[in-house]
């Protein structure tokens, strides 16, 4: 199978590169957000930047956010391609989960509960997205602590602007699994509305590899529910308000380690409520602002049951300002609030801290110049205070030419504060960590052919200080009895490359690949991340109401610890092939799919002791109104 895929993956790059979905590069002429919070064509933004659209989405029968994030450059996702429910890890650029943030709708809705105080996404049905920006290299000028090795920005449906419309979605897939999702909203008069409610049910099967390959381990399911409700009210053309309620819940049978069965289950849910309002108070500027509570409770019944309760609270106050034609300024406040419990070890009221954070940058644009600085000062409860900062210039070359060539640079620093979990567990904290600190640095160029071609070349380094992670810790006799949370390393270097194109050869056919190197100078702190991660695709529109896409996705060897030897282990490369179609009825209106993902059965290993899904697939209809 890899002889004919890589012939074709040869066929593919000798008729040009691209990026398909996920892959797909940036164009010119798109809005991006996420690099500087203003809305700017991406050829005015000097970060790398990947944007996922409604339609990118829509194209992935059967995958999860976490699939597509896997195929992004410079992201490992770990655990997606096990059970339905198992553990979701993400690397950006050779960062762990805790080095990137994730936002829904522009708020953090981390858990303060959990070991890395990460955003689980597993919680969030794709059904539910309509758009994903993802900044990679460090903004915690704009973003705060966690935003040292990139940022993703999951934005969710948004109220029609016609009095009412959505979709109903329904699919079936392997291992048991059928998902229902409704989505309905609009805008009447000053009022504007949104609903969507989903549900995911799959049998799933066994987490834990079985060893003899007896198949007598149980199947470990997955199921979900979801609810979202927004509403917003145009006070005047100038003033708007709005309120949000949401609810998720997922309940996930696991198995107790590598090779090991057990008839454990985790039932996670958060609630999270909230209030936003903006004020236009002239063509020049405005003011923004929101708060939001979100409540999380994690319970584990398994040989070692516990309770987990934590409580996230944001609120941001923006102003933009537009000085002169050239120059816009963005100034805010963001406040965070963490809150972390667990049953019969620590207590909600006194494990906490908070945050508060002044910033500001400005945005100046100069004929073929761009730059946009930053400076934020981080004040935390615990280690006092903290001044980050970013440099980010780029110039536009031949604006007016059919080649365009961006050339980009952007110098930042960042910082990563323990969680509660890593300073006061009963079992495995340290209350002496010190604080992470980044320094980011990252060059490169685009080109742009007309509004076809896009390439994309980036160098990447970021040098890390007293990087956290778990240790063991060992007796006289070599036993290992137990372990804590240590700064591992003085300094550690994280660097590498990310390349990427995308070419539309005619209006129905696009083609598309990637490449990305990353590399340490400790290894030995680097686990399951690969040097050598690259994906090519295609998408074919015959006929106008028929979509047909192809992806490839090589993922090279990664270095793992088994805990069971206490020893290091070389993970081999895999290759997965996927195939998507869908076609469209009344207007297309009616939407029939179905996907085949890991077409040639490919049999690999993503996390060590555990096991992969095959050949798998899934076919649904999708009714708009």
């Amino acid at each position: 199978m890899r002889k004919i895929v890589m012939s074709f993956s040869g066929l593919l790059i000798s008729i040009g590169l691209s990026a398909q979905d996920s892959l797909k590069t940036t164009f010119l002429n798109e809005v991006v957000t996420i690099g500087t919070k203003i809305d700017v064509p991406v050829e005015k933004s000097g970060k790398t930047i990947v944007k996922l659209s409604g339609e990118d989405l829509q194209k992935n029968a059967g995958k999860t956010v976490a699939d597509l994030l896997n195929e992004v450059p410079g992201i490992q996702i770990d655990g997606n391609f096990g059970a339905p429910g198992s553990n979701i890890s993400y690397y950006v650029r050779g960062g762990r989960s805790k080095t990137t943030l994730i936002l829904i709708d522009g708020v953090p809705l981390n858990d303060p509960s959990g070991i890395n105080a990460e955003f689980d996404l597993r919680y969030l049905p794709i059904s539910n997205v309509e758009s994903i920006e993802i900044l990679k290299g460090g903004l915690s000028t704009l973003y705060g602590t966690g935003a040292a090795a990139g940022v993703i920005d999951i934005r969710l449906k948004a109220p029609e602007a016609r009095p009412i419309g959505g979709n109903v979605d329904v699919n079936a897939g392997s291992f048991g699994t059928y998902s229902e999702n409704i989505s309905v909203g609009g805008t009447v008069n000053k009022i504007n509305y949104s609903l969507s409610a989903s549900n995911i049910n799959s049998k799933g099967f066994s987490a834990a590899q079985d060893p003899d390959g007896t198949n007598n381990f149980d199947d470990d399911g997955f199921d979900r529910q979801n609810g979202l409700l927004k509403l917003g009210y145009q006070i005047t053309p100038d003033v708007k308000v709005g309120w949000l309620a949401g609810y998720d819940r997922f309940k996930a049978d696991y198995d107790d380690y590598e090779f090991t069965d057990a008839d454990n289950v985790q039932v996670s849910e958060q609630f999270r409520t909230g209030v936003n309002a903006s004020f236009e108070y002239s063509e020049k500027g405005n003011v923004s602002g929101y708060a939001v509570m979100n409540w999380n409770k994690r319970e584990f019944e398994s040989a070692f049951p516990s309770i987990y309760s934590g409580r996230n609270l944001q609120a941001e106050i923006i102003q933009r300002h537009q000085f002169t034609k050239s120059i816009q300024g963005l100034f805010g406040v963001n406040y965070q609030q963490f809150k972390y419990e667990q049953e019969g070890s620590n207590e909600m009221d006194t494990t906490r801290f908070t945050m508060i954070d002044p910033y500001a940058s400005l945005l100046i644009n100069y004929s073929f110049f761009d730059l946009h600085i930053g400076t934020r000062l981080n004040t935390h409860s615990e280690y006092g205070t903290k001044w980050v900062y970013n440099i980010n210039p780029s110039v536009v070359l031949n604006q007016s030419g059919f080649l365009r060539f961006k050339i980009l640079a952007s110098l930042s620093t960042s910082y990563i504060t323990p969680s509660l979990y890593q300073l006061y567990s009963a079992a495995y904290g340290n209350s002496e960590l010190l604080p992470e600190d980044a320094l980011n640095f990252e060059t490169g160029v685009s080109i742009y052919g007309g509004e076809k071609f896009v390439f994309n070349g980036i160098w990447f380094n970021r040098d890390e200080s007293n990087p956290i992670d778990f240790v063991n810790v060992f007796d006289g006799n070599g036993d290992w009895v137990g372990g804590e949370y240590q700064n591992v390393a003085a300094e550690r270097n994280v660097y590498g490359v990310e390349l990427s194109a995308s070419y539309q050869i005619s209006k129905g056919i696009s083609v598309a690949a990637n490449y990305t190197f990353t590399e340490t100078d400790k290894p030995e702190t680097f686990y399951r991340i690969p040097n050598h991660k690259m994906g090519i695709g295609v998408n074919v529109q015959p006929l106008p109401a028929l979509a047909i896409s192809f992806k490839y996705n090589f993922t090279g060897e990664r270095t793992t610890f088994d805990f069971n030897s206490f020893s290091e282990l070389i993970l081999d490369r895999y290759e997965l092939v996927d195939l998507f179609a869908s076609y469209g009825f009344l207007n297309n209106k009616l939407t029939v799919y179905g996907g085949i993902n890991n077409v040639f059965d490919e049999e690999f290993i993503a996390v060590y002791g555990f096991t992969t899904r095959g050949r798998n697939f899934t076919a649904g209809l999708r009714y708009s109104f």
